[in-house]
């Protein structure tokens, strides 16, 4: 069963309706791609350090003082403030579960909700509104320093038919479809608004490999290990190109950036 998939299924046990399920996972994709091992600032293909972090916790060669401790965003929500991270490790030990179990995290963040968000926990048991849960968990839960509301909405609005929304396990392969005539090529100016909106919390999102290879394409410096350098070339570009310097790649910066 995939990660989304058990995610969906545990938020969904414990009462969640089906939007506010997917706005933790809109928030989630942006936050850590929904991995549950995923530290802050891994962009490996193979996610070597956020693996090894995984595994020094679990073997004891890092403390519960030296996690709660390090600053480092890690798990599904990116859990980042040192009570929180102690609160986790807490619940982890607890669980008889891996660390890196995608139920043992959601559980804990339905711990949270009980807990410390209860105003939060009782609106995502009712609502039918996608967009208003992603934004609540955004605002009150995630607290990120941007608010990058239409991303995680765009997330969980693709992740809504990747899934079984009846929580069953993970959905049969589609069908391969009927050929069909090639269609009329589109105008490139069309193709930027099939791009999702993306900043620097949605780096595991395939539109953030396309930017770093236009700007590159077009001569800007991108290189820096942790890939703040792609962002300060964005905003290099918009400067450049009359547009706002807000390191936010959406509709306009698209358009400019694949415009022939």
């Amino acid at each position: 069963m995939s990660y989304e998939q058990t995610i969906y299924n545990t938020f969904r046990k414990h009462g969640l309706t089906q939007e506010g399920t997917l706005g933790f996972l809109g928030n989630w994709a942006c936050e850590s791609g929904n991995e549950p091992f995923r530290l802050q600032g891994d962009f490996s293909p193979y996610r070597t350090i956020s693996k090894a972090y995984v595994q020094g916790i679990t073997n004891g060669s890092i403390s519960k003082q030296q996690m709660s401790q390090d600053q480092k965003g890690f798990g599904l929500a990116q859990w980042t403030y040192w009570s929180r991270k102690a609160a986790l490790f807490e619940w982890w030990k607890s669980s008889g579960k891996a660390l890196d179990s995608a139920e043992m995290q959601t559980e804990f963040a339905i711990h949270e909700l009980e807990t410390e968000y209860r105003a939060l926990f009782d609106f995502l048991k009712s609502t039918n509104d996608v967009f208003t849960a992603c934004s609540r968990i955004c605002r009150e839960y995630e607290r990120p320093a941007v608010n990058n509301i239409d991303a995680r909405y765009q997330a969980a609005n693709r992740i809504k038919y990747e899934i079984n929304l009846d929580g069953s396990a993970d959905p049969e392969p589609a069908p391969t479809p009927a050929p069909t005539p090639t269609p009329t090529p589109t105008p490139v100016k069309d193709h930027a608004l099939i791009l999702r909106t993306i900043d620097w919390h949605c780096e595991n999102f395939k539109e953030f490999a396309l930017l770093k290879a236009l700007l590159e394409c077009r001569n800007y410096d991108t290189a820096d290990w942790d890939n703040d350098g792609v962002w300060d070339a964005l905003a290099q570009f918009q400067k450049d190109n009359g547009l706002t310097p807000d390191k936010i790649c959406g509709n306009q910066t698209w358009t400019a950036l694949l415009k022939r």
